[in-house]
């Protein structure tokens, strides 16, 4: 009878033991990213291909976690991905496949420095990512019309679709001369124009539109910043086919510390009354730059 009850208690403590054991390994499980996310990853890397040797994003493989990739980023308490920073990898490919937008709960998205063969961005798709609070596309071989699905980003924080490069003259290198602008495509600002675009963009602190043509806009893309970004810190517009004058309402944009505005036709302050409000700002080549407030 004792033997018996032995038996038992030893049974009961290994079920138990057992019981802790799995409990313990659940909470220590590392969360695999949605299947339908890495899906969507790989379509996006099928659609690549690369400069450089070894190939880009070798991470990236079927049956292993993609929050775990390269250039991916997850939330922890979801899996879903919530970053995808590729800047400067060396891909290659003819367009933006829209696999991208199927990943919506991004918040950061970077291709900057890479070459989307000279393709149009996608009319649809930059709607869905309706999360995004940081997006560069900053010299990446897109062209064409920005397109009206940007502009309904409300949660943006920092845009930059610049396509603006500088390079060296011969003089520049010998320390006389100034440096070249140019741009590694063409985009622009048509239907929408400029006014649209940022209209729903009351959260933006840094847009960078560098090189982006904007001729369309020359009468009323300052304004638009005055009533639109209230929250704009950094504006990049050079090499923007502007014309003058800067309107006295950019002022009234009291978290504005930096506006550069090289390379553009005509563009100066209305007039000395109206520079009054510029005086926080420093001119340099029509680029401006806020002083520090100095406390008497």
């Amino acid at each position: 009878m004792a033997s018996i009850c032995w038996a038992l208690l030893l049974f009961l403590a290994m079920f138990s033991a057992l019981a802790t054991s799995d409990t313990h390994s659940d909470d220590n499980l590392t969360l695999r990213c949605h299947p339908d996310q890495a899906a969507s990853l790989l379509l996006l890397k099928r659609s690549f291909s690369f400069f450089r040797y070894p190939s880009g994003l070798e991470s990236w493989q079927d049956d292993t976690d993609c929050c775990l990739w390269e250039g991916v980023g997850c939330r922890n308490s979801s899996g879903y991905v919530t970053a995808l920073e590729l800047s400067n990898r060396g891909l290659y490919s003819q367009g933006l496949d829209p696999a991208i937008f199927n990943l919506t709960s991004l918040q950061l998205l970077d291709l900057s420095m890479n070459n989307f063969g000279q393709c149009n961005l996608p009319a649809t798709g930059f709607e869905r990512l309706s999360l995004l609070t940081h997006l560069n596309l900053s010299n990446s071989g897109f062209q064409g019309q920005i397109p009206i699905g940007i502009g309904k980003l409300a949660n943006l924080i920092s845009l930059d679709l610049s396509v603006l490069y500088y390079m060296a003259s011969d003089d520049s290198l010998n320390g006389y001369g100034t440096s070249i602008p140019g741009v590694t495509s063409w985009l622009w600002l048509q239907e929408p124009n400029f006014q649209i675009l940022v209209g729903n963009l009351n959260n933006l602190r840094e847009l960078y539109l560098d090189g982006v043509d904007m001729s369309t806009s020359a009468d009323d893309w300052c304004d638009a910043f005055a009533d639109s970004l209230p929250n704009l810190r950094v504006l990049s517009l050079r090499y923007c086919n502007l014309v003058g004058p800067i309107c006295p309402s950019l002022s009234t944009l009291h978290s504005l510390a930096v506006i550069s505005l090289q390379d553009n036709f005509d563009t100066s302050v209305t007039s000395s009354g109206d520079a009054h409000g510029f005086s926080q700002f420093k001119f340099s080549s029509a680029c401006l730059e806020k002083y520090p407030t100095l406390v008497p």
